[in-house]
């Protein structure tokens, strides 16, 4: 089953009933909106006139930043300075207050610091770099006198909150006192650990153990040598039966073992006592054999004593090496706490010396741009403006009076 389709027949509005109204009540309309522009006018003229004084205030940026410190890294591009935060500090309480108890004399109609905030306007002008810091008043000499005083007061602040300041010049200098003081502490710490550092004669001490253990070792190691030369020599001779005579080539190399034997314990303080003797050529094989077992049994009686020299050594040297490490270890911390104290004084003395040329004006950054003239022409009451918003508020008023009028009537049963 198909639905029937209704048309919706659109209300439409009827403009003329308006038209209507707002013939009917023309008279009223129009006698409102006049009334309201003559009342306005007249009222204009009955005020006083309102005079405004501007001066200038030039944000400028740092043209150079100092750096007395290579250490410390310079931006390659200079801070910029906070342009929006001016306005807001112009009308800071802190300049306000300091602007209200310099006005002497005050001008009428300022009694407290809301009244004189309501004189003010601080705004930043086409350049954010122009503070514009503009008075209104009824006299055209307090209004550019205020501006004047308040722009004089506000760059003042202003290089005091974002440039260097005397109390932070005082604060540096304190700090470089008492970094002073740390610096001659350590100073004189490491004066005092210097006058009873015994580092140089403990250091001669282990020279000489190190260089008596290393002469041990060598004559031990010779030793080695000469017993595995003289078993060599015993394994040959024993080939041969003892009765028989020492040949000239055994007899010069039992010599030859000797006196290196001997020559061995030479730069050591142990004396080798050989028992054997004999003539060089009326020796035989046994009395060979006999002579080089005394060599062995020397050299081996020797090399134990060596061993117990070298024993006796090692605790030595490894206690004087413990008491060279921990002098070594101190004389590096007080060293490093002298550094690390000239490093500091070095850095703050530099920044001290910053300060000190920044406080004296090289840094300032907020500058008088232009002092306010005593102007000549008021700027208020503006009595056309004034009268042509005042007609219009009146004919607005008017015809929605109009219309209330006539929904009135009409709502009332006949």
């Amino acid at each position: 089953m198909e639905r029937a389709h209704v048309p919706v027949m659109e209300e439409e509005i009827d403009l003329r009933a308006y038209v209507l109204v707002l013939l009917k009540y023309w008279k009223w309309i129009i006698g409102t909106t006049g009334a309201a522009a003559v009342v306005a006018l007249v009222v204009s003229f009955l005020l006083p006139p309102t005079y405004e004084a501007t001066a200038l205030v030039a944000i400028k940026a740092p043209q150079y930043v100092m750096q007395f410190d290579p250490r410390f890294e310079v931006p390659s591009q200079l801070p910029q300075p906070a342009y929006k935060a001016y306005p807001d500090l112009a009308e800071g309480d802190e300049v306000l207050e300091a602007l209200f108890a310099r006005l002497n004399p005050r001008p009428v109609g300022i009694e407290t610091v809301g009244d004189l905030r309501g004189m003010v306007d601080a705004k930043a002008g086409t350049d954010p770099s122009i503070i514009r810091l503009t008075v209104r008043a009824r006299d055209p000499q307090e209004a550019a006198r205020i501006a004047n005083l308040w722009a004089e007061l506000f760059v003042a602040h202003a290089n005091r909150v974002y440039g260097a300041s005397d109390e932070e010049l005082r604060q540096l200098e304190g700090q470089l006192a008492q970094v002073q003081a740390e610096l001659e502490a350590a100073e004189q710490a490491l004066i005092e650990f210097q006058a009873r550092n015994p580092a140089s004669i403990l250091e001669a001490r282990l020279d000489s153990l190190r260089s008596d253990q290393a002469h041990y070792l060598a004559d031990q190691r010779a030793i080695t040598y000469i017993l595995q030369d003289i078993q060599a020599l015993q394994e040959q001779l024993a080939r041969q039966p003892d009765e028989r005579p020492a040949s000239l080539a055994d007899d010069l190399t039992t010599l030859f073992l000797q006196i290196k034997a001997f020559n061995a314990q030479a730069s050591a303080p142990i004396q080798l006592q050989v028992n054997s003797a004999g003539s060089l050529s009326n020796k035989s094989i046994g009395e060979t054999m006999a002579l080089l077992d005394d060599i062995a049994q020397a050299l081996r009686a020797k090399s134990a004593e060596i061993r117990q020299r070298l024993e006796e050594l090692e605790p030595q040297i490894l206690s004087l090496q413990k008491q060279l490490q921990e002098i070594y270890t101190e004389s590096d911390r007080l060293t490093r706490q002298r550094d690390l104290a000239r490093e500091t004084y070095t850095a703050l003395a530099r920044k001290v010396q910053e300060t000190r040329i920044a406080v004296q004006g090289a840094q300032s950054t907020a500058r008088l741009g232009s002092r306010a003239a005593v102007p000549e022409k008021p700027v208020g009451p503006r009595k056309l403006l004034n009268t042509a918003v005042a007609g219009t508020l009146g004919l607005m008023l008017s015809i929605m009076g109009a219309f209330g009028v006539e929904w009135w009537r009409n709502a009332r049963p006949g």
